[in-house]
């Protein structure tokens, strides 16, 4: 009897213990969103092993104007949380026999330019394709998306403008919209269906997610959505997508439902494993280097755990949903605050489940170089492939990079945080961080002569933006004009090349005399486009 008394009593402690952590855990990411109240917008988050739930809860408003709080079942838009929706989507078909990976994507969308090397369907899955993105050079007209109605048929027409891509195909990986919305062209042509009744037929209404859809229609009415809003100095102001394209973005839908889309990277009920290892199979580089994207997810990761997850950002949302496989955690967290940041705000309640590892940093030796040495190093040095200037400055005995002092572990290496400078030619510099490597070029500082800065004058076209600049000189100044939009003020950084605010950067090129014939912008996501100047 005693024996069994004893037994009882441990069990019914150990409930206790389990139900105090529960709760312990419960506070702590309440804490995490405590941000919000029912004077801001906020969002919803859940947190589940397998499908039982294990934390769920809304927080803050999703109408502002009418006071209609966040619940657990408010529909928000994911972003580019989507894209591994449509990933899923041409991998379906492509277990299906209906297209193969290795396809020329001009196959099935023969309007795109021919370019030196062919873009596979898997460039495209895993950005590397080097599209220029879309409503990036959109946004170069004056019209950045959400302020005029973009769709999938105008988003192809600017795709099919552009005469060079940012890299060759296979070579470098970089982040575009254009590889998902040309796999939803692909998906459409080949299956002969929208996207959305593709997926509402093959994941959507077999998963039971009765609460997702595709934003192909803005002006639709969606009863349950949260509106969007952005911060606008003490006070919030609506921030939606006024757009139709989708497939890179534009999922509607809920917390629940997402639990229920991620379950697939555990049972594999659609497609099987097949599909399975596809969307999970991380890119390669040509020259065999792997990256972290593989088809609409990337593959990283936390605390010692592979991390499958994906953010998203679209006008005032935010999202995030993360799988850990070998905790079978999924967490997902949906917003309608522009100013919030739903992948810290998920790493912190991963925190909780899993620890938080130590990371020791090990800094090389350093050794002291001559005042000859660091002089060396200082100028101005623009990416040899890329468009990023970095500038490094030789001040009170010391070499500076943004204000902060660089140290050497070799006379040919520089190193500061997780990068690391190595000299390897005159006037060349490799940069190295902890992924990757690039090189760049010393370049020559500005030219601020009021001959060489009048020439800047002129009216310059892009075919490929489809758009016409006036370059105006005034006051030693140099201004972008694209009337009736906001003018652009250029600052100088080295012989002829110009940042915006908004860090593009505007290179002019001179024929052989001097004379500017045109220039190039470059800026996040898509690289060197071309303006003309009117003769």
């Amino acid at each position: 009897m005693m024996r069994l008394f004893t037994t009882l009593f441990f069990f019914v402690v150990g409930l206790l213990a389990a139900e105090a952590q529960a709760v312990d855990t419960t506070v702590l990411i309440d804490k995490i969103f405590s941000r919000w109240n029912n004077a801001t917008p906020g969002g919803s988050i859940l947190v589940a092993r397998n499908d039982n739930i294990l934390y769920q809860k809304a927080f803050g408003l999703a109408d502002l104007e009418h006071n209609v709080p966040n619940t657990t079942g408010t529909i928000f838009e994911s972003g580019s949380v989507a894209k591994q929706f449509t990933a899923a989507s041409i991998l379906l078909l492509a277990s299906e026999g209906k297209v193969s990976l290795s396809d020329d994507a001009r196959k099935y969308v023969p309007e795109l330019p021919t370019y030196d090397a062919i873009i596979t369907i898997q460039h495209l899955l895993n950005h590397t394709s080097g599209l220029k993105d879309w409503g990036t050079i959109g946004g170069l007209s004056g019209w950045p998306r959400t302020t005029r109605v973009y769709t999938q048929e105008f988003a192809l027409q600017i795709m099919c403008r552009q005469k060079s891509l940012n890299f060759t195909p296979g070579s470098e990986y970089s982040y575009s919209n254009s590889n998902y919305s040309l796999l939803v062209t692909i998906v459409e042509r080949v299956s002969k269906q929208s996207l959305a009744d593709f997926t509402h037929v093959r994941f959507f209404e077999p998963l039971g997610m009765i609460h997702t859809q595709w934003r192909d229609n803005f002006r639709d009415v969606i009863p349950n959505r949260a509106i969007a809003y952005s911060k606008s100095g003490n006070s919030y102001q609506q921030n939606m997508p006024f757009e139709n394209v989708h497939g890179h973005g534009g999922l509607l839908t809920t917390t629940a439902d997402l639990l229920k889309w991620n379950l697939l990277l555990e049972t594999h009920h659609i497609g099987g494993d097949q599909v399975f290892n596809w969307r999970t199979q991380k890119g390669k580089l040509n020259n065999g280097q792997e990256i972290s994207y593989a088809a609409g997810l990337s593959i990283n990761k936390f605390n010692g755990f592979t991390e499958i997850s994906h953010s998203g950002a679209t006008a005032g949302y935010r999202a995030w949903l993360a799988y850990y496989p070998q905790k079978k955690i999924t967490i997902t967290v949906l917003s309608n605050d522009a100013g919030f940041g739903a992948v810290s705000a998920g790493h912190e309640i991963a925190k909780l489940f899993f620890g938080q590892t130590e990371v020791k940093k090990i800094e090389p030796k350093s050794v002291n170089l001559s005042e000859s040495e660091l002089k060396r190093y200082a100028g101005t040095y623009r990416s040899i492939r890329g468009f990023d200037v970095f500038g490094m400055e030789y001040k009170d005995g010391k070499l500076l990079s943004n204000e902060r002092v660089v140290n050497a572990s070799h006379r040919d290496t520089l190193y500061l945080d997780n990068l690391s400078w190595i000299a390897t030619k005159p006037g060349i510099i490799l940069l190295k961080n902890s992924q990757d490597t690039s090189s760049y070029r010393r370049v020559n500082p500005p030219d601020l002569t009021p001959t060489s800065f009048q020439l800047l004058n002129g009216n310059y076209y892009s075919e490929e933006a489809d758009v016409s600049f006036a370059v105006e000189v005034k006051n030693a100044e140099v201004w972008v004009h694209n009337k009736p939009h906001t003018s652009i003020k250029l600052t100088p950084s080295f012989k002829d090349g110009y940042f915006s605010e908004d860090f593009e950067l505007y290179e002019f090129k001179r024929d052989k005399k001097g004379n500017v014939i045109g220039f190039e912008i470059s800026t996040s996501r898509a690289e060197r486009i071309p303006f003309e100047k009117k003769k």
